[in-house]
């Protein structure tokens, strides 16, 4: 018995362990095709805007459709915001909102921004340019991943288009947006 018991601790080690890793881009945000024409019209915009997000700190605003368990039809809103903490560092922070009316993020100042974000979105909330993309990775406390939040910056138009992973593996699903410079 108290083998197996060895034996068992040491298979759930292992499979802990053995959690999948982030990857670099998106990899198969459509789930084989079951993305909407918006989700796959924000995937090519994605796909096709190669640019890591400005550093400036500015809060943006916009359009999502889930890929999950809401209507992937209905359209969702989110705030995202990029700033520096006192030594310099940058940080990304988002908030996501659903079945509002009108985007209620779209008159955030940096300001609004920064008073909404968390302390958690400060510590843990690091940019990664890789690939002339940028990311966010948020990984639970056993050290599996939890959220990653892709990110391509069009340099002319600063428009974010805005890819989230909420989970990995069969229980994930996956967020698609479209975000603009709020004035």
């Amino acid at each position: 018995m108290k083998y197996m018991i060895l034996i068992l601790t040491a298979f759930w080690m292992l499979t802990v362990n053995a959690a999948p890793t982030i990857p670099t881009l998106p990899e198969d945000a459509c789930d084989s095709g079951n993305c909407t024409r918006e989700m796959k019209a924000i995937l090519s915009h994605f796909n096709y805007t190669p640019g890591v997000v400005s550093r400036e700190p500015s809060v943006y605003s916009g359009g999502c459709y889930h890929l999950g368990d809401m209507d992937p039809n209905h359209l969702h809103y989110a705030e995202l915001m990029i700033d520096q903490l006192d030594d310099g560092t940058t940080y990304f922070s988002t908030i996501f909102g659903y079945f509002y009316k009108e985007n209620p993020y779209a008159d955030w100042s940096l300001e609004k921004g920064r008073q909404e974000s968390t302390d958690n979105w400060r510590k843990y909330g690091r940019i990664i340019d890789e690939q002339e993309a940028s990311r966010a990775e948020i990984y639970w406390s056993t050290g599996a991943p939890g959220y990653a939040y892709y990110m391509r910056q069009d340099p002319v138009t600063k428009t974010i288009y805005y890819i989230t992973y909420a989970g990995f593996g069969r229980q994930s699903y996956k967020i698609f947006c479209t975000m603009t410079k709020n004035p």
